[in-house]
């Protein structure tokens, strides 16, 4: 999980930078690094010319290969072969209403960021900005009549169960273990017997023990609870092979020399000594297990907790429908605008779309009159909705950005005083400049559209057309037109 905050921090994220994002694959967004798909078939070397400018003359019918007939048999013998699924279907725990909601953390940066560069940002984009890391997005589950109360760790690891059964077994992996108990290696006498080979679980290269020997069951099963309890049993001892190399013999039998044992940490349990796994769940579970473990109908688990963390049942939950949120993004606008409303961010609908800004947009009072500065931004705007805040501040001053550090210094001095007009005008809601800088003016002008995710229509393999509103299709381009905001 630690990794994963600091991959998708939402600390990272500038907002700034929102028109930049490029949502989807790499492949899928264009340019010249995106890799080849498929390469294409070479040509048979009999179809291809010799020489530049030979023809190869063309076959007769007679001349042409014949194809073969197919065979039916074959191909019904082949149709009644049973394939197995490359993974078991998820099957998430019933009895529990789950919702995905956008981090308190993210939904504070949001807040501060926008009021710190008074843009005005589609919740939609918003939306995508979340379901771009799991550490951005919280699941809360909530018991119904027909679930089982939910078993949450109290010490801010995320994990969570559904049995007492699956927590026990968690306990070795746990990473606040060592604060429990303390690991000892003590000598015993090694294994008696004749070994030919070893059994090791390709899935940590961990040495088991050689088949024949009276204490294999035990260390398989131990080895099982403790680091993969999370998949079938089945599924682990399908990844038990055999080796029968010297090597692998004498390190075993090494190994097996020595036993773990550990020893409680509390106080007055200095001289208990506790032989197995199972001896160390049965005492955390008479000791500890109340005190670690929380018995809750609600809890708030975050994206990008470790799977191995939770429940197969809780964790199905948060991979399907993190993957449908992260397709549909629009299904997590409402609960965006609970959590942006708590931190009293204005939302808003214009021309159909939610948006959230410094400011709720609103007309100039009849009754309001503006200084001359503001009044000629405010007149721009109405005439240019749509162009950038560069070519007003630079056609309204007279002065146009240049390029030396000269020319920039004074182009900065002569459209400060028509910047912090504007500011004042973004914070009343009368103009709105969105991520890209483009300066619109909202009452009687259509908000522009927010960028769909790249898709294609699954029937037919087509472009999705444009969203209609009213029985018109979006403006995308050029001056729009449309209804005043709502």
């Amino acid at each position: 999980m630690k990794d994963d905050q600091q991959n998708g921090s939402a600390d990272s994220i500038n907002l700034s930078e929102l028109t930049d994002f490029q949502f989807g694959p790499a492949w899928a967004r264009g340019g010249s690094d995106a890799p080849a798909t498929w390469t294409e078939k070479p040509r048979d070397r009999r179809d291809a010319p010799r020489f530049s400018g030979e023809r190869r003359p063309q076959r007769g019918r007679d001349e042409r290969p014949a194809r073969k007939a197919p065979r039916r048999d074959d191909r019904r013998e082949a149709a009644k072969v049973e394939r197995k699924p490359l993974r078991e279907p998820l099957q998430p725990a019933e009895g529990y209403r789950v919702e995905l909601r956008p981090a308190n953390n993210i939904l504070e940066l949001f807040a501060a960021e926008i009021q710190k560069q008074k843009r005005a940002l589609p919740l939609l984009d918003l939306a995508r900005v979340v379901m771009g890391a799991g550490i951005r997005y919280d699941l809360v589950f909530m018991k119904m009549e027909t679930g089982t109360p939910l078993i949450h760790s109290t010490k801010g690891d995320g994990a969570c169960w559904l049995t007492r059964a699956e927590a026990l077994s968690y306990l070795s992996r746990a990473p606040w273990f060592s604060e429990l108990y303390t690991e000892e290696q003590v000598e015993v006498e090694a294994p008696k017997g004749t070994f030919t080979a070893v059994a090791v679980c390709n899935l940590g290269k961990e040495l088991i023990g050689p088949a024949n020997w009276h204490g294999y069951q035990t260390a398989l099963m131990n080895l099982y609870r403790s680091k993969y309890s999370n998949m079938p049993l089945e599924v682990f001892k399908n990844r038990i092979s055999t080796d029968k190399s010297e090597e692998t013999l004498a390190a075993w039998l090494q190994a097996a020399s020595h036993k773990t044992v550990w020893k409680p940490t509390r106080a007055g349990a200095e001289d208990i000594v506790l032989n197995d796994t199972r001896a160390v769940e049965a005492d955390f579970e008479q000791y500890h297990f109340d005190s670690i473990y929380e018995t809750v109908d609600k809890v708030f688990i975050n994206g990008a907790t470790e799977k191995t963390r939770l429940s197969t049942g809780l964790a199905a939950h948060i991979i399907l429908l993190s993957e449908k949120t992260r397709r549909f993004p629009q299904m997590l606008i409402p609960n965006l605008c609970h959590g942006l409303a708590r931190h009293h961010m204005p939302i808003y609908k214009w021309s159909g779309n939610h948006f959230t800004g410094p400011s709720r947009v609103r007309a100039i009072p009849a009754d309001m009159v503006l200084a001359d500065r503001m009044m000629a931004i405010v007149n721009w705007s109405k005439e240019n909705s749509g162009k950038k805040t560069d070519e007003m501040f630079a056609e309204l001053s007279g002065v146009p950005m240049g390029t030396d550090e000269e020319s920039k210094a004074a182009a900065t001095e002569a459209h400060a005083a028509y910047a912090a007009d504007m500011l004042w005008l973004l914070e009343q809601g009368f103009i709105v400049v969105t991520s890209d800088n483009s300066i619109w003016f909202p009452k009687g002008e259509k908000a522009p559209t927010p960028t769909p995710a790249p898709g294609r229509n699954r029937k037919n393999g087509k472009k999705r057309p444009a969203k209609k509103q009213n029985g018109k299709a979006d403006a995308v381009e050029g001056k729009p037109s449309a209804p005043a905001a709502e």
